[in-house]
């Protein structure tokens, strides 16, 4: 509270001092960019003549270069943009400083973003960058040119078209949502290349830079160096799967043909292959098939870059075709412990385990096994059907058919030992009951052979011990559990403060805004707005504690919601002169879960927020109706309206739509938004009185 004292402090004295002086028009990029934030948050009148580097409308992402340097703009859907805009377009460029996610930008004013063409020259001459230079953090936004070498993005990144290898340093390259051409040519791979692009950035919320992207107007911002020699990759020789990145091996390091034939294909990353007389290995494709353009037992030729893995170097950026089909792969029998020798990773396998446990996530269904007193998965994708596994119960031996990769261990002196390993099954085939459980329990069995001391306590014994040995491995599986609870608990926690103290903020802001307008020609109506920001940080610091208290327990009487619903929503209404009117039918059931409730006021409240931040509206209405094992929620505004398919989101640091959508997802409820220009908007929300509590 006292670091929000003294920002307030800091930008009414900043204001102060801008007032009195005048405002100055900005009519440089790099005077835009050596802004302090403080300074730029205050809405500085910004003209600038420049080139257009980079445009995505769909992101409302845009940059453009002067003389002086580039800078990034916000674009808008209520912004009314130039016909035939785009990379290489001169303009005018008139609007307002702004905080951006890294350096300060430019956005619209009072009347929105004004952009003039004034002509088609063509892009700029770029800055020649090497690796190192392009990673200062003062390169962002800047119009450059720097040479490497084109690699596959790694999986991680499968929004980039490429990596870029330059000097030591690898950037990841992005080209427009709406670009015609999205695709790489393949032939491009592994070719010298010389890059002009926007120097973009990454940030974390400490505004710190996490990684430096290239942002490509175009697939045709890449020139290629090299003579470009466009043959066929499959003309290459073949190379059997030992000879990858074995020591004195030619051509090691370019790309290598490999031929085997299809174990498992997993749509939009890869395929496991298995030589006809060796192991099996990994392909990564860059092909990105939707659907498994191979089934199991075709026979794949694949051409790709080795890579160093854990236990066997893999395939990455491959293109792949189909040579011939056959029968299915018969899996190698084997057991537990010869599984962790890591000498079957990537391989067809086949062993048999008894079921101790079963825990389903929202992408398989993993199942706990044990085989010769050593633990192990299979995991199940959650597209397969869950009836019959749900009707397993524990000590159900069963016969697993999958693929087979191993978990490195953690010790650096012993790099290829594998600590465990899971089996990848692809059908529910590959799931067989070889038994169900026997009648004979270990507690049975004991009073049946009461009579002989030793036998019971040898029984004993290795009834602990293989206790002992589940409670370990269930500890492993509950640690991962619990780590998901904890991201999950950091998501609920991001929307509970965005969805009470930010839109507090919000209405901080805009009263404080008020008072700025004011102060020179209605003193009293100043001084009414700044006493009206002072009781809204004092209800922000009452809706923390509330929040506080929320998280630990939730209000059951759902009597209480008309009250609560006109107490929270009043003051963000009041805040830009609109009126809100709460009306609730009288039907109220017995007895409402706290945490829905608590997700109803807080969609309610983000909805409000939204109309008052964005929308300008003078009346909002809020009806609420149980009809029937239903409660719905409707929220209208008389407001401006806007365009759904242009709204921006998380992506662009809007997370108020991401956040009702998560609670009402959470409630197993339907939210629903209805809007367009000049005609307001509606957002519904409907969800069962009972719904699964543990979302």
């Amino acid at each position: 509270m006292k670091n929000l004292s003294r920002r307030i402090a800091t930008c009414l004295l900043l204001g102060s001092v801008s007032w009195a002086s005048g405002q100055e028009v900005i009519t440089s990029a790099a005077q835009v960019q050596a802004l302090p934030i403080e300074v730029a948050e205050l809405d500085r009148p910004v003209r600038i003549e420049g080139v257009v580097t980079y445009i995505d409308t769909a992101s409302g992402q845009a940059f453009v270069q002067d003389a002086s340097g580039g800078v990034s703009l916000k674009l808008t859907p209520e912004d009314e943009l130039p016909a035939g805009l785009q990379s290489g377009t001169a303009v005018i460029v008139e609007g307002v400083t702004a905080r951006g996610q890294f350096l300060p930008r430019i956005v619209g004013g009072p009347t929105g973003l004004k952009i003039q063409t004034v002509g088609q020259g063509g892009l700029p001459a770029a800055k020649p960058v090497n690796g190192p230079q392009l990673t200062l953090p003062d390169m962002d936004s800047q119009w450059i040119e720097i040479r490497g070498v084109v690699r596959p993005p790694p999986a991680p990144y499968g929004g980039a078209v490429l990596a870029l290898e330059a000097e030591g340093r690898t950037f990841f390259a992005y080209v427009p949502e709406t670009a015609e051409k999205r695709s790489l040519p393949p032939s491009l791979l592994g070719v010298r290349v010389k890059v002009r692009a926007v120097a973009g950035t990454f940030v974390n919320d400490r505004r710190q830079m996490t990684r430096r992207v290239l942002l490509l107007p175009s697939i045709d911002s890449i020139t290629a160096e090299e003579t470009l020699v466009v043959d066929d990759p499959f003309q290459r020789p073949l190379t059997a799967f030992d000879e990858l990145l074995r020591a004195h091996t030619p051509g090691a390091s370019e790309r290598a043909k490999v031929r085997g034939i299809a174990l498992l294909a997993i749509p939009n990353e890869g395929l496991f292959i298995r030589e006809e007389n060796g192991g099996g290995l990994w392909l990564q494709t860059s092909q990105g098939f939707s659907g498994p353009a191979v089934v199991p037992g075709d026979t794949v030729e694949a051409v790709g870059w080795p890579e160093a893995e854990n236990f066997r170097p893999d395939l990455r950026g491959v293109v792949f075709r189909v040579v011939a089909h056959g029968p299915p792969v018969v899996p190698i029998r084997t057991t537990a412990r010869d599984l962790l020798s890591a000498r079957h990773h990537g391989d067809l396998v086949q062993l048999e385990g008894t079921l101790v446990g079963l825990y389903v996530d929202p992408l398989s269904t993993r199942l706990l096994l044990s085989h010769d007193e050593v633990f192990f998965e299979a995991r199940v994708p959650a597209t397969v059907a869950r009836v019959p596994l749900q009707e397993w119960v524990r000590d159900t031996r069963l016969r697993i058919s999958g693929v087979c990769e191993n978990i490195p261990g953690e010790a650096v002196s012993s790099p290829q030992t594998s600590q465990t390993f899971f089996i990848r099954v692809s059908t529910i085939g590959d799931v067989v009951v070889i038994s169900s459980p026997s009648w004979w329990t270990s507690q049975r069995l004991f009073w049946v052979l009461g009579g002989t001391l030793g036998c019971a306590l040898l029984a004993g014994s290795w009834a602990i011990a293989l206790r002992r040995r589940v409670a370990i491995q269930t500890k492993v599986i509950e640690s991962q559990v619990h780590r998901a609870g904890v991201q999950e608990e950091r998501q609920r926690l991001a929307r509970e403060l965005h969805d009470s103290l930010e839109q507090e903020m919000t209405g901080v802001g805009l009263q404080l805004e008020t008072a700025l307008a004011r102060v020179g020609s209605d003193p009293a109506a100043a001084k009414l707005s700044v006493e009206r920001a002072r009781r809204l940080l004092h209800r922000a610091q009452r809706e923390t504690r509330e929040t506080i208290w929320d998280l630990r327990s939730s209000p059951t009487d759902p009597g209480v919601l008309p009250g609560v619903l006109r107490e929270v929503l009043g003051p963000i209404a009041e805040a830009v002169g609109a009126t809100v009117e709460v009306a609730c039918s009288t039907n109220f059931p017995d007895g409402l879960h706290g945490s829905l409730m608590h997700h109803l006021v807080r969609i309610a409240h983000e909805a409000v927020a939204n109309a008052a931040k964005h929308g300008q509206p003078k009346s909002i209405m809020v009806s609420l109706d149980f009809i029937g094992d239903h409660i719905h929620l409707l929220v209208r505004d008389d407001g401006c309206g806007f365009l759904q398919a242009t709204a921006p989101g998380a992506r662009q640091g809007h997370f108020g739509l991401t956040g009702m959508g998560e609670r009402a997802t959470k409630t197993d409820g339907k939210l629903t938004i209805t809007s367009a220009p000049g005609q307001g908007t509606q957002v519904r929300f409907t969800a069962p009185l009972q719904f699964n509590h543990a979302s």
